[in-house]
């Protein structure tokens, strides 16, 4: 189970439109507002506008950057993490701008399961630009607020599917969240030394600074290890580690495990089991798992703590031609 970093309110939840906006039911804006995606840096924020269809059926614009700082292309295609992560501020946005959620309430993410069509994830000159297709069922209202629902998302490049996928959140109110985590609310990162990443190349990182891994003198498990200023940390004042981090560190256990062979998932699913705790060892694990599908290689990651599982992650990829 993982909570999204909850930013504190700067804005009102609905984001002001001028009338033309508002005639044509058309939200736009140059940048959607880091509260509603909880991304405190403009330039991680993916998701461009959003229209309302029906009742449970939104449109979406968003681009992906071609030269990103951290989430850089593997071999020529985009970032396997950029899909989930669009997935993730898709449905923030939504529940903040559509769905009556308050900025400041907080997001439990039960799972988070995608497909890519890689031939289609090319990186070009420019950032790629995207339509997002969101629909919702099973959700669950109290007093006009979302508190649970399923997302269930189709990401489009010029007219062809490139990704689809779905994600299950409940919502809470902070005073529910206090009530939650207890004594555990108050936690924040401790910066102790740091244990020496794996080589970068093990892990499709670009840097050394970017490897969340640690050796264990294993060749399948490793701890967690997170760098000062890591970009996948989102908000350092999390009483939490956050999931897409956690998310990150599965695809280069993935990679690491599979190495030297350029593994290049073309399908990633996690499902979160309990908060990933600062102040605690997470030791990652990574094995192969028999495939639903010929020719190809499945890893199943697992991410725990004091030998619970916070994590578990499977990303499938395609074998390489011979």
């Amino acid at each position: 189970m993982h909570v999204s970093g909850a930013v504190q309110p700067r804005a009102p939840h609905q984001a002001p439109l001028n009338r033309d906006q508002a005639a044509s039911g058309d939200h736009r804006d140059p940048c959607v507002p880091r509260e509603f995606v909880h991304r405190p840096l403009v330039d991680d924020i993916l998701v461009t506008s959003w229209r309302r269809r029906d009742a449970s059926h939104f449109s979406l614009t968003a681009q992906w950057p071609h030269d990103h700082g951290y989430f850089t292309p593997v071999h020529g295609r985009h970032h396997l993490i950029l899909t989930g992560e669009t997935i993730r501020q898709a449905g923030l946005l939504l529940c903040h701008t559509e769905l009556g959620v308050p900025v400041g309430h907080h997001f439990i993410l039960g799972d988070l399961v995608y497909t890519t069509h890689p031939e289609d994830l090319t990186v070009g000159h420019g950032p790629t630009h995207l339509t997002v297709d969101v629909r919702c069922s099973r959700m669950r209202f109290r007093s006009g607020t979302l508190t649970s629902g399923h997302f269930d998302m189709t990401i489009r490049r010029a007219g062809r599917t490139v990704a689809t996928g779905h994600s299950d959140v409940t919502v809470t109110s902070p005073a529910v969240y206090r009530r939650i985590r207890g004594a555990r609310l108050t936690a924040r990162r401790v910066l102790e030394p740091l244990p020496a990443p794996l080589p970068h190349e093990l892990t499709g990182s670009a840097h050394d600074s970017d490897v969340l891994l640690s050796p264990t003198g294993r060749p399948d498990r490793w701890q967690l290890r997170i760098a000062p200023g890591h970009a996948a940390m989102v908000n350092p004042a999390n009483d939490h580690i956050p999931g897409m981090l956690l998310l990150d560190a599965a695809q280069q256990a993935a990679r690491a495990l599979t190495a030297p062979q350029a593994l290049l998932p073309y399908a990633f699913g996690t499902e979160f089991r309990r908060y990933a705790e600062h102040g605690t060892p997470c030791i990652i694990e990574a094995r192969r798992v028999p495939s639903a599908l010929p020719c190809t290689t499945t890893i199943q990651v697992t991410g725990s703590q004091d030998g619970e599982p916070v994590f578990v992650s499977t990303l499938t990829a395609l074998d390489a031609r011979p």
